[in-house]
């Protein structure tokens, strides 16, 4: 390779790496908005009633891998769940998988169904694409699936691209893929993983990271277009450097979130970031004293204002899957006058409310959360790579183990 074109590609790469934080690559629409469906503390929201925990499995063992699952309800109450498969992470045979189960006492999951590998991905993406991975499905205003997941044409995950499936129907039928075109040169190294917030203006915002010679978090501002009108995104970064990826927000107010970060290894904890203006800015992320082994993690608002987190609580392996609760003066940190002054002191306040996993040598990996509208929260998560394990659980079963320790 001559000098100029190594020159070209050092210019190229610090373009788009150095890329001036309020600049966006993106096709229209603003971050001018709020967050939608922030919890309270009603009783539709707390649930009520008697502690309560189910556990199932939603697929059926077998030779493959599963990894990545999260879940969604349906207006109908229908919750939907999707996860990769493969005979290892990044496999050429990985395929994404989809089931869905009815709101009605008793009702099992449906056999689980295909509906993007690499072979229908390329064909509807029309670029060769090597493997694929890290499904998201969520709903979206108008009651559609929506489905983010990442594919990759050259190299590893640090190559890959973020693509959109939308359905209509419950999943039985679903749009052909779309890439989404987040960067003006290569369009590379975007992922997904965590929850997305609901926005006032009708849209979405995703936390998304990067993996290609940095390490950072970004947002993905989202609304997935319909017949008539075609997708609006664009995305802002979050943070910078090389540590912090993987975020998951909770929407505290209208105005201000909280993320947590998969840190480093190096560092082996939890690092958090706050934002007072709806997810424009971020205040630059702190480790606090709850480890993360490089693993993902997930976090949802209770209904008095505490963070439930489900994290690996480990700093060196993915063997132990826990459930902690922040001390009940995190809702001060809603003021932004308080960031500074508290932000560390009462982020290193946490309680074990539940040890889920707890295995050496196993993972259990991955977690991820959804209240629904009964007021139960619903945690999905990878079962020693073999199964993806669903647990419901409500508020006061949470309190029981608080108060039994």
């Amino acid at each position: 390779m001559n000098k100029k074109v190594v020159f070209l590609l050092i210019v190229l790469t610090v373009l788009l790496y150095a890329w001036p934080p309020g600049q966006w690559f993106h096709t229209g629409g603003t971050t001018v908005t709020h967050f939608a469906e922030v919890p309270s503390s009603s009783s539709s929201i707390h649930g009520g009633g008697e502690p309560f925990k189910e556990e199932e499995f939603i697929n059926e063992p077998g030779n493959m891998q599963v990894h990545a699952a999260s879940i969604a309800e349906l207006k109908d109450n229908t919750l939907a769940a999707v996860w990769y498969s493969g005979q290892y992470e990044g496999a050429p045979d990985t395929r994404i998988y989809f089931t869905t189960r009815a709101s009605t006492p008793g009702a099992s999951w449906t056999p689980p169904a295909g509906i993007v590998d690499r072979a229908s991905a390329s064909q509807e993406l029309n670029r060769y694409i090597k493997k694929i991975g890290n499904p998201l499905v969520f709903t979206d205003q108008d009651d559609r699936l929506v489905l983010l997941f990442v594919s990759v044409s050259v190299g590893g995950w640090s190559g890959s691209s973020l693509n959109m499936k939308v359905s209509s129907d419950k999943g039985k039928t679903w749009s052909r893929s779309q890439r989404l075109t987040l960067s003006p040169f290569f369009n590379v190294s975007e992922l997904v993983r965590n929850n997305p917030l609901r926005l006032t203006n009708g849209g979405v915002m995703v936390p998304i990271y990067h993996e290609f010679i940095g390490i950072f978090s970004e947002l993905l501002w989202l609304r997935p277009g319909d017949g008539e009108h075609a997708p609006v995104y664009f995305k802002t970064r979050m943070t910078w450097g090389t540590q912090y990826l993987q975020p998951d927000i909770v929407g505290l107010t209208p105005n201000s979130a909280a993320a947590f970060f998969r840190g480093s290894r190096s560092k082996s904890r939890v690092a958090l970031s706050l934002s007072d203006d709806a997810g424009e800015t971020w205040t630059t992320p702190q480790y606090f004293d709850l480890p993360n082994p490089g693993s993902g993690l997930n976090a949802l608002l209770l209904s008095d204002g505490r963070i439930l987190l489900a994290f690996n609580d480990s700093s060196s392996d993915r063997h132990n899957l826990t459930l902690a609760i922040s001390n009940k003066g995190y809702k001060g940190l809603t003021e932004h006058t308080e960031y500074t002054e508290r932000q560390g002191k009462k982020f290193q306040i946490w309680q074990r409310a539940a040890v889920l996993e707890n295995t050496p040598g196993e993972e259990f990996s991955y977690p991820y959360m959804l209240r629904t509208s009964d007021g139960k929260i619903h945690l999905v998560y990878t079962w020693q790579r073999k199964r993806i394990k669903h647990i419901v659980f409500n508020e006061e079963w949470i309190e029981k183990n608080l108060s039994d320790e």
